[in-house]
């Protein structure tokens, strides 16, 4: 792992360093020898190991010796040249340390002091070593590739707005350029206002994120002043310049891109620096990571972050299995990394968690902001999907997005079809999908850790539903990812470290319940009201009336919505059910309907065996009624046909023939012989003592405030209607109007609201109402302007829910001429039962 480059000291064996350690390998002699002589021009004179061991002498060279090097040895270098103490003598030598990698950094020679005369060509000079970086992967070496081509050449002025704070007011000083302002304010941080060159562009580009060039220095001499001592170059703050800001402060406010209290201050983040890869369990990192920033105020600096770890728990051990630190960082709750608008980046608690476009990176164009944030979610959408099955963990160089894209999409990315400038700054515009890790040309696209939960909670969602329970053994989801994905399950590839990690995700999700204790994971089922049990029922027999008009008593799936509208006149709303998805609604009666799937691989909702039975005989008695209540047995076959358009096959609903197909419907139909020795079949009309008997039963419950003991019940009908009332009656006979639970009785949604109104036209003095008038004398008795709700009792519309309570009341005429009364049997006055109920105030017996 790429290690943090420090100013520790001086390499001391000169002998030991190799300087063809840099050099390619196809590289010949000369070129090698040529590129020796322009790197070594700017060496710094180093001592051999002898001089700095010796002990010091009073005789030894001075300091002004050490200003005209010789060449037969290479001389001590000091760290402050004599001219600067000329000037300020007020200040004692302080011993500063170089760091030779930052040296030998080829990235930073291009940004380095020319010496003013070159070293005579015969001296011989090794340079030192590089430190070699431990290899790690293809994926991780190619993140420190060439310049990314989706970052501009660093001008100065575009970025220095974003690496520093400049205040409003005036000018410090007339003619200053922003670049001399930052390097005096990190000059100011160093003692006596000075610093060696190397160490000043290795804490500017560290600090800044952008190269310092000689030039920018050049021009600001009466701010900064640069001094060599032989190969070495000194920067200071002039005295002048010292001198106007002794109680004056810069107008740069400079953000530290590491911890002041647990790094020194000498210390500096190479440009090679890499976050490691960590495999830690989620919840003990994330009360690490709430530990720290408790202890920092709240926020840290990026770059020390592991410096700070290391500080309270064991090190972050660089593993090829794990996560990047950066991105499983953002995996902690209530923690981000931002960076405001400099370019270093901090980890903090979470302040703001929405996200608004940055609108100021957009070019100015004629499109609208809708379509804009169209087109945004619909690239989102192909990142992450490109994120997803192009590349490996979900992890891709920036560098080759642009190939990567093209090469999926067929088609080129132009951020500028999107209303942005560069590629970077559009990517940005999608924080919620992709994540960038990294900085300048070491730039990773990965997703979200919020993408990568809803991509594992949907995938999840998809498999239980095919589950026969809808839940599996939380062991099984490897397997089951596999061969639902068809390639091998990795956790890794879902941005965190074991799959107890994610499976705590979803804790909070209300669709998915986690039973750890038997290690299950199934879906989320909310619990029926008794109200949407009694609405599923009369789903159920809806389902029936619908599907009867169809030949092989089916509907394709994805047409069954836009059919239900087409019969009924108004929409299926699974929420009357208390089901979220139509699929959910199917499997809640699965004596009904079944699934399943045709010769073409399509989705069909299928009636099963005992419902076709009930679609056949709803069928027959629409016949027989259309036809003055009786035809002939023989006819049968041939009307049927008729009127429905498909023949009666009694072959495929299971039956040999007509005849054991009528006598399973003995319940409704009867055939009867006539005097011409012909077979006629009839309906079984309900009989009207059968109505009655309802009304009494439901009059009794009524005076009981719709529910009662099923004792008290039958002791009622017995004394008042001298009736028998039998518990199968309350379970078939009598299952629309009342209820039975446990040893109580109880009314049905639609007869409470028969209940309400005959309570409410009591309390007016009245049998019968005009229908908008009684809709206001509700609505004003229950302080609702939308009710009565039809939902609240069971039924799509109101019209369903009055025809539901035709024994009680009866509805007549339309629109303005519409109106509502009471049956006899409740127009009667009612004698409050005292021994039905607690309560006795009872309004509906006054």
């Amino acid at each position: 792992m790429p290690s943090i480059v420090r100013q520790d000291s001086l390499c001391s064996h000169v002998d030991q360093l190799k300087f063809f350690d840099f050099l390619e390998p196809n590289f010949d002699f000369k070129t090698a020898m040529s590129r020796f002589e322009r790197q070594v021009s700017w060496l710094p004179l180093v001592a051999p190991a002898a001089a700095f061991e010796s002990p010091p002498n009073e005789n030894d060279t001075t300091v002004d010796s050490i200003w005209q090097p010789k060449y037969t040895f290479l001389p001590t270098l000091p760290e402050t040249p004599p001219s600067f103490h000329d000037d300020d003598h007020h200040h004692h030598h302080h011993q500063h340390q170089i760091s030779i990698d930052s040296i030998i950094d080829e990235r930073n020679l291009s940004n380095l002091l020319s010496p003013p005369q070159p070293l005579p060509p015969l001296m011989k000079t090794i340079l030192p070593s590089r430190s070699k970086i431990p290899i790690r992967s293809q994926e991780k070496n190619s993140r420190a590739i060439s310049p990314s081509p989706y970052e501009s050449s660093l001008p100065s002025q575009k970025r220095t707005k974003s690496s520093t704070n400049i205040h409003d007011s005036e000018p410090f000083v007339t003619g200053v350029s922003q670049t001399a302002l930052e390097v005096a304010a990190l000059l100011k941080e160093h003692p006596g206002y000075m610093c060696p060159m190397l160490t000043l562009v290795q804490e500017y580009q560290s600090r800044f994120c952008k190269p310092l060039h000689t030039s920018e220095l050049n021009t600001a001499r009466d701010i900064i002043e640069i001094q060599y001592n032989g190969q070495m170059g000194f920067a200071r703050l002039s005295p002048a310049f010292r001198a106007t800001i002794e109680n004056e402060t810069l107008p740069v406010r400079l953000e530290r891109p590491y911890c002041t209290i647990h790094c020194p201050s000498n210390f500096v983040i190479s440009s090679t620096f890499d976050l490691p890869f960590v495999r830690l369990p989620l919840q003990r990192f994330s009360e690490n990571v709430h530990f720290l920033l408790s202890n920092h105020t709240g926020a840290m600096p990026l770059g020390s972050f592991v410096q700070c770890y290391s500080h309270y728990f064991s090190r972050l051990v660089d593993d090829e299995y794990g996560v990047p630190l950066e991105h499983y960082i953002t995996c902690v709750k209530n923690v981000e990394i931002v960076t405001d608008q400099g370019v270093i980046k901090r980890v903090q608690t979470t302040i703001t968690p929405s996200f608004s476009v940055p609108l100021n990176h957009m070019v100015p164009d004629n499109r609208s902001t809708s379509s804009s944030t169209c087109s945004l979610q619909t690239f989102a959408r192909e990142v992450i999907d490109l994120l997803k099955q192009q590349t490996i963990h979900c992890r891709l160089p920036l560098s080759k997005f642009v190939t990567t894209y093209h090469m999926k999409y067929s088609r080129h990315c132009r951020a500028a079809d999107y209303g942005f400038e560069k590629i970077l700054d559009l990517l940005h515009a999608i924080p919620n999908a992709v994540q960038i890790l990294g900085d300048n040309n070491k730039r990773i696209l990965t997703l979200t850790h919020r993408c990568q939960v809803k991509r594992f909670f949907n995938d999840l969602v998809r498999i239980l539903k095919n589950k026969p329970q809808r839940s599996m053994a939380i062991s099984e989801i490897p397997k089951e990812f596999a061969n639902f994905s068809k390639k091998p399950f990795d956790i890794i590839d879902f941005g965190v470290c074991f799959l107890d990690d994610l499976i705590g995700e979803l804790q909070d999700n209300k669709e998915v319940v986690i039973d750890k204790e038997h290690g299950i994971i199934k879906l989320y089922r909310k619990e029926q009201t008794d109200v949407e049990k009694f609405a599923t029922q009369i789903f159920a027999d809806d389902i029936i009336n619908m599907f009867r008009h169809q030949q092989d008593f089916n509907i394709p799936f994805q047409r069954f919505i836009p059919m239900y509208h087409h019969h009924f006149g108004y929409q299926c709303r699974v929420q009357l059910y208390g089901c979220l998805r139509l699929i959910d609604l199917f499997e809640e009666i699965p004596h009904i309907v079944q699934i399943a799937e045709d010769k073409n691989g399509e989705r069909i909702v299928q009636l099963t065996t005992d419902a076709i039975h009930q679609a056949v005989q709803l069928n027959i008695i629409q016949l027989i009624r259309q036809h003055e209540g009786v035809i002939l047995f023989d006819q049968l076959t041939k009307l049927y046909a008729e009127m429905f358009r498909f023949e009666l096959n009694c072959e495929e609903i299971g039956f040999d023939s007509i005849e054991t197909l009528i006598e399973s419907m003995q319940e409704k139909l009867t055939c009867v012989q006539t005097n011409k020795n012909t077979v006629v079949i009839r309906v079984i009309e309900e009989h009207h003592s059968d109505i009655v008997f309802a009304r009494n039963v439901v009059h009794i419950l009524m005076e009981a405030q719709g529910e009662t003991t099923i004792w008290l019940l039958k002791q009622e009908m017995a004394n008042r209607y001298r009736r028998e009332l039998k518990i199968e009656d309350c379970q078939h006979r009598l299952k629309q109007y009342i209820e039975l639970i446990g040893q109580n009785v109880r009314l049905t949604p639609p007869m409470r609201f028969a209940y309400e109104v005959v309570k409410g036209m009591r309390a007016c003095g009245l049998d019968k109402m005009n229908y908008e008038d009684f809709l206001i004398d509700y609505q004003l008795r229950h302080g609702n302007a939308h009710c009565p709700n039809p939902a609240e009792f069971g039924y799509p519309t109101i019209d369903r829910l009055f025809n539901a309570i035709r024994i009680v009341v009866l509805t007549r005429g339309h629109r303005q001429t519409k109106t509502i009364s009471l049956t006899d049997e409740f127009r009667m006055h009612i004698r409050p039962s005292y021994s039905l109920h607690l309560n006795n105030n009872n309004p509906f017996a006054k």
